[in-house]
């Protein structure tokens, strides 16, 4: 199976989402912690009100910092994705993934890689990729846009026979 597509920034962005999304335990992880930011702020509210302090502006730099601090990390993650996208010329350009019996044939301007199955560790299907590691933090992507329905499912059907580990 031959597949042809370029690589967006926004194919890069959606694929470390779902590198960040890949273990259930980190969906909780992130869930928690934001859970304890808006405990901890509706703890500090809720003491302002008991003690009955009608003036709450000595939380106000709290809660603007909490914010901030969300908005920033979130703002320098995709940045820092969108960057290595412009950056790395290799991720520009035409690329072809050729799947056979020994395993995925990359090609791109600039570049090849042929990786048997057996060094697949495991893939990760996501709402809008599919990501092949060859290591615990190194993946290949391919975005789902680049496949017909039909090619979806021989593909999912070649990865479930060859890689040992699927997550989704």
């Amino acid at each position: 199976m031959q597949i042809n597509f370029e690589l967006t920034e926004k194919d890069f962005v959606e694929a470390y989402k779902t590198h960040c999304r890949r273990h259930p335990s980190s969906k909780w992880m992130r869930a928690i912690i934001y859970s304890c930011m808006v405990l901890v702020l509706g703890a500090f509210i809720l003491h302002g009100i008991a003690t009955n302090t009608s003036d709450i502006s000595g939380y106000v730099p709290l809660v603007v910092l909490a914010i901030a601090w969300f908005v920033v990390i979130r703002l320098l993650q995709r940045s820092s994705v969108r960057k290595q996208f412009r950056n790395q010329p290799g991720a520009h350009g035409p690329r072809t993934v050729v799947f056979d019996g020994d395993g995925a044939h990359w090609r791109w301007d600039g570049g090849s890689s042929d990786v048997l199955w057996k060094n697949y560790i495991r893939w990760i299907e996501g709402d809008k990729q599919i990501l092949l590691y060859s290591s615990p933090a190194y993946f290949s992507m391919l975005p789902k846009r680049a496949l017909d329905p039909a090619q979806l499912g021989e593909l999912r059907e070649l990865l479930k026979t060859n890689i040992a580990v699927a997550e989704k």
